[in-house]
């Protein structure tokens, strides 16, 4: 008889102990709002959930890097789109400045106005963002273009990482978009060969310019087309980084995160259970008193 009851007893007593283990963990549920607290919760979610969190800080990193990106082009787009404009102004006024018409003053007045044309396009190719000199290269904290037009930066590709393994350029030179470094155009001398050649009244030397003009300007545009297929690889990048981020997101939380509700719902439950089991256990401790006296 006493085996029995003793049994019974042990029996009620880890009933005890596990519902009280069950109430505190749905409490700490509760609390925190998370299934997994620590990894010895369930060490296999935990390392998943780790594992994702990680995805999700390096998507956090793309994502930052594919907006800087966005915003380097977008600038770069401005700057070149109004270089394209100064460039037509040049070719437009070197154009009629190339008639032998054209008298001293005319002349003179066209100079002035190639002078502030250049002085346009090297405000241009200092152009900054947040500090920046876009056009600058790897040496971006300085001006890239002095007075005169020479270019001082670098042609190096800066470039940013929109997903693991694959990168993308941010930036274009300014030597190679103004300047010509590397067999282009250069836009600052033909500008000052126009100047000195209207200086000299040198109007066959203005004509020679004019198909130079035209390449500088196709030049631009080609650069411009070139940005239009990196933004466009931007933009897809950043879709994907906001899908993965999104996906990422909902795994996580369906690993991690606790239904309250049902959380609410399940520790009522536990505390019936633990009243009934503590009635339980003063029912048994009774007869178990009462089998001692006989």
């Amino acid at each position: 008889m006493r085996v029995t009851q003793n049994t019974t007893a042990n029996l009620v007593t880890n009933n005890l102990q596990t519902i009280r283990k069950r109430t505190e963990d749905l409490q700490q549920q509760a609390s925190t709002g998370y299934k997994v607290s620590t990894a010895s919760d369930d060490p296999v979610t935990a390392q998943q959930i780790l594992h994702m969190k990680s995805l999700m800080t390096a998507g956090d990193q793309y994502a930052r890097n594919i907006s800087n990106g966005i915003a380097w082009l977008t600038m770069s787009e401005g700057a070149m789109s109004e270089l394209g404009n100064v460039i037509t102004r040049a070719k437009e006024l070197a154009v009629a400045m190339s008639s032998e018409t054209n008298n001293a003053n005319s002349r003179a007045a066209a100079v002035n106005e190639f002078k502030e044309l250049k002085a346009q396009i090297i405000t241009l190719g200092n152009t900054q963002l947040n500090g920046r000199y876009i056009f600058g290269g790897f040496k971006n904290d300085t001006p890239p273009f002095d007075a005169s037009g020479n270019f001082n930066g670098t042609d190096d590709a800066i470039m940013v990482e929109v997903d693991r393994g694959s990168s993308v350029q941010m930036n274009y030179s300014g030597g190679q978009l103004i300047r010509g470094t590397g067999g282009g155009t250069d836009i600052i001398s033909s500008l000052d060969n126009i100047i000195n050649a209207l200086s000299a009244d040198n109007t066959s030397g203005v004509q020679a310019e004019l198909s130079t003009l035209d390449n500088a300007l196709g030049q631009v545009l080609a650069t411009r087309t070139d940005l239009g297929a990196r933004m466009s690889h931007f933009n897809a990048a950043n879709n994907i980084v906001n899908d993965m981020k999104l996906s990422l997101t909902k795994i996580t939380s369906d690993k991690q995160d606790v239904d309250l509700m049902q959380v609410i719902s399940d520790l009522s439950k536990q505390q019936t259970a633990y009243q009934a089991a503590v009635a339980a256990s003063a029912k048994v401790s009774q007869v178990s008193l009462l089998d001692y006296l006989r």
